[in-house]
């Protein structure tokens, strides 16, 4: 029995001398052609190999967006396995990697040419989905493909794009900025589609946000004394008011970009929050928000500013 031990040895180690001191060659894997976006099984032929003698054998190509899987070893001559191309590999001839156990890597080059294909739909990125606080000129951004000529976007105020509030097309790009033209306070539906030479993409899955409820603007830039709270105007008000608030320099502890945290919100008489105007970090400087309150009742609310390092409360009356 020792006898036998000793013979399978001898033959593993002969197998793993042989496998490291012979020239290793792919000759060519078949179909050699695909396109983005396809996944199709291909057969890989070599000569030299020592494939049945591994545990396993990997494929690879050198670069993103191409990727081989299932790789069955059939013989020491012939592998098959499943080649992934996605949407955005970039067009052109790869370089085929092919490894075992013994890191044995074996290379072709310009062994797999990828053809343009109609391009996929973009991945929305941002506004994320069911974002609460966008700007009402958001910047839309996504996962671009880089063999798409143009995109199209669309904003609507309804799930099903009825009422577009922006529908345009333009040469491809990474993101699109709407101009300044979404109201305060509302959800908006969005999504993408690619086109080039060959076609046009579906339509991305659809994003919803909603803007703030308050829009606030830097009405001076002049570095206030103190901390200051003034009362909203006008006073009473009917649905529309305005909030005015100062921020010094000094402010602890300070954001990111060494500006002061400020919180503004809304209560009603029972102390109930309202609604929040302000959650950030802003810069020194005089500050004004234009709140609507048409969604309210009419009654007496109350408005808390808050900072690091100071806290003021206000009241106001909405009469409708």
């Amino acid at each position: 029995m020792r006898k036998i031990y000793l013979y399978i040895l001898f033959i593993f180690l002969i197998t793993c001398f042989n496998n490291t001191g012979k020239a290793q060659l792919i000759y060519y894997m078949v179909p050699d052609t695909g396109s983005q976006g396809t996944t199709f099984p291909v057969t890989i032929l070599g000569s030299e190999t020592y494939w049945t003698a591994s545990t396993y054998v990997e494929i690879y190509f050198d670069s993103t967006g191409v990727y081989g899987t299932n790789v069955a070893i059939i013989n020491d001559t012939t592998l098959t396995a499943s080649v992934d191309i996605w949407g955005n590999s970039y067009v052109g001839y790869h370089k085929l990697i092919v490894s075992d156990q013994f890191l044995n890597f074996i290379t072709k080059d310009s062994a797999f040419f990828v053809k343009l294909s109609a391009p996929i739909a973009p991945v929305l990125v941002l506004p994320p989905d069911n974002y609460q606080l966008a700007n009402t000129n958001p910047l839309f951004t996504w996962d671009t493909n880089g063999y798409a000529a143009t995109f199209r976007i669309q904003v609507s105020t309804d799930s099903l794009f009825n009422n577009l509030i922006k529908d345009t097309t333009k040469q491809n790009m990474q993101g699109y900025q709407i101009p300044d033209i979404l109201q305060l306070n509302t959800y908006y539906w969005w999504r993408v589609k690619f086109f080039n030479t060959l076609g046009e993409s579906p339509w991305s899955v659809v994003f919803k946000f909603k803007t703030k409820i308050t829009g606030i603007n830097l009405i001076s830039s002049n570095t206030p004394q103190f901390y200051k709270l003034y009362e909203n105007y006008p006073n009473p008000f009917n649905p529309v008011t305005k909030i005015k608030f100062d921020i010094p320099s000094y402010g602890f502890p300070l954001g990111a970009y060494g500006n002061d945290k400020v919180v503004l919100k809304v209560y009603d008489l029972l102390g109930k929050e309202i609604a929040t105007l302000v959650n950030d970090y802003l810069n020194a400087g005089s500050y004004e928000i234009s709140w609507n309150a048409n969604y309210l009742s009419s009654g007496i609310y109350f408005y808390r500013f808050s900072t690091s390092s100071f806290v003021e409360t206000k009241r106001m009356a909405l009469i409708k």
